[in-house]
Formats: structure tokens, sequence, C-alpha cells
């Protein structure tokens, strides 16, 4: 099966800023990075660096454009009092709302040059 061209890293920076101006994945830090994979190099994935929980989440467009997060976890006990699982639970809550918009912007991207 062959893969479906995935957006640019051009593209999603252009993505995330643009979400970025309206909404924000609140208390965390947003990155846009290279992709890794070497059949897929001018493409991208988001990574968001939580700042209330001991992981990082990672944004990533598969061979059939569709998004998806990866949780990676850190290793340790990581006590929260309430307020930080409120922020926490924030973090988690905005991520899900850029990965959506993301599947939008990839979803309009693959119509228009359609």
């Amino acid at each position: 099966m062959a893969c479906c061209p995935r957006p640019t890293f051009d593209e999603i920076t252009e993505w995330v800023a643009a979400y970025e101006e309206t909404d924000h994945v609140a208390h965390a830090t947003v990155h846009v990075l290279a992709q890794e994979d070497p059949e897929h190099l001018d493409s991208g994935i988001v990574a968001i660096h939580l700042n209330h929980g001991p992981a990082s989440i990672y944004l990533n467009v598969d061979c059939d454009r569709k998004w998806t997060a990866a949780l990676t976890e850190r290793s340790g006990e990581f006590p929260l009092s309430g307020k930080h699982l409120i922020a926490l639970g924030e973090e988690l809550f905005t991520t899900g709302r850029l990965c959506e918009y993301l599947q939008s912007r990839t979803d309009e991207a693959a119509v228009t040059t359609a």
C-alpha cells in the first residue's frame, strides 16, 4: 500500500502558528520538529512538553493522513496537587484540540489538492 503524501514541515509549522493565534495548548510548550522517518523527511511532528505531568506528547500524521498522539512517560513518581491535576487536565484537553485542528487542516488540504 502506498503512503499518501503527508503535510510538509512548513505546512505543519504554519498550521500550529495559526492555531496559536486563536487558541493555545494550556501550560505546555509546543514545538514542530523534523520527521526522523527517512521516507518522510519533508514532514514533521508536533512535540508538546507537559509542564504539569510526567510526560511529553508527540502528534504525528500517518500514511493515511490521520493524526494521532503518542504519550511518552517520564520515569519516577510525579505527585500532583489538585491545582496541578487540573492544569494537567487542561494540557491534555487543549492538546487534543490541537490534534483535531491539525486533522481538519490536513483534511482540507487533501480536498484542495484532489
